[in-house]
């Protein structure tokens, strides 16, 4: 990133760039300028709909909600095009994000009532993209994706690759788990909601709580962002293991800011289960997975493997009083 490119489109006068991480095909910058510190974050020109998180937190701020605000260039617009890439710029803001499953119970309590409050401001905002719609629980594409995993695994048998088999055979075990279950997206709750809610997401500074990252906001089932946020910060989930009193009483105080039926609540491990499934890495992509995302990574395998032999117990276990 160049200081130059951020001055002609800012009221910016920048005196030091550091890069903070990259992954995905985006780069992370901590800049220093007359005014303060911020964030710069770099995107390729084929992500869509990347002012949308500037006007997504400007709204929840203004309704109360802790969140980095972005700031307008020159222009009067949140995101600025170069002929090679797209960026933003956002607060800096000062203090900590906690590694996953290391959240004390404050945290726990204060990140559920904001998810909560989160989907509630944001039934009067405008619909954003859908994720995890019907298409995505198609009991056809999982069993397509079966079939080409199974290719890949004949390939990885006729090398002898003896590394990468078991773990193609571990992946295809799951998708087949998951071609029959069937997920009734007509009765899921879908909201507004953060969409990759999760501990790092979460900056705190003297029990101050403020969320990052709203790039992946979208209208999902919610649910799907109830037991995520919880299973990746309770220390009680931390050896893949999903803490069902915990969950329980997570769900009950979500549920006291906005509402979950049964049908969401017995849904939840099962919609958990069928996203890392067919979101996970492929087994030949492991070696590519970033430093930064590598806890998070063997976790989701941890969770995977204890609900390949729990999600049912769990659904009935969550439904009971």
């Amino acid at each position: 990133m160049n200081k130059h490119i951020i001055e002609n489109n800012y009221n910016l006068k920048v005196s030091d760039i550091q890069l903070l991480d990259k992954h995905f095909g985006t780069e992370l910058y901590l800049i220093s300028t007359d005014v303060g510190k911020y964030i710069v974050k770099v995107l390729p020109l084929h992500m869509e709909n990347v002012k949308n998180e500037g006007e997504l937190t400007e709204y929840l701020y203004n309704h109360g909600l802790k969140v980095a605000r972005f700031m307008k260039s020159k222009e009067d617009a949140y995101v600025v095009k170069t002929p090679e890439f797209q960026f933003t710029i956002q607060q800096f803001i000062e203090g900590e994000s906690l590694s996953v499953n290391t959240a004390p119970d404050w945290f726990i309590s204060k990140s559920v009532d904001f998810l909560g409050q989160a989907a509630l401001l944001l039934k009067d905002y405008e619909a954003l993209p859908l994720r995890f719609g019907k298409d995505f629980f198609s009991t056809n594409i999982v069993r397509r994706k079966i079939w080409q995993y199974k290719k890949e695994l004949a390939k990885a048998k006729k090398a002898k690759d003896l590394d990468i088999i078991p773990v193609w055979e571990e992946q295809i075990r799951h998708l087949k788990k998951i071609s029959k279950i069937h997920i009734d997206t007509k009765k899921l709750t879908y909201a507004n909601s953060h969409g990759d809610y999760h501990i790092g997401q979460a900056i705190i500074h003297n029990n101050d709580f403020t969320v990052v990252d709203w790039s992946s906001a979208c209208r999902l089932p919610i649910c799907l962002d109830v037991i995520t946020s919880y299973v990746f910060s309770s220390p009680t989930c931390a050896e893949g293991k999903i803490d069902v009193d915990g969950l329980k009483k997570y769900i009950w105080q979500f549920t006291e800011k906005f509402p979950l039926t049964e049908y969401d609540i017995k849904s939840m491990p099962y919609v958990l289960y069928f996203w890392h499934c067919m979101c996970n890495y492929r087994p030949d992509e492991l070696a590519d997975i970033p430093d930064s995302y590598k806890a998070i990574a063997k976790l989701i395998n941890n969770f995977l493997n204890w609900l390949y032999d729990n999600v049912e117990e769990l659904s009935k276990e969550l439904l009971k009083h």
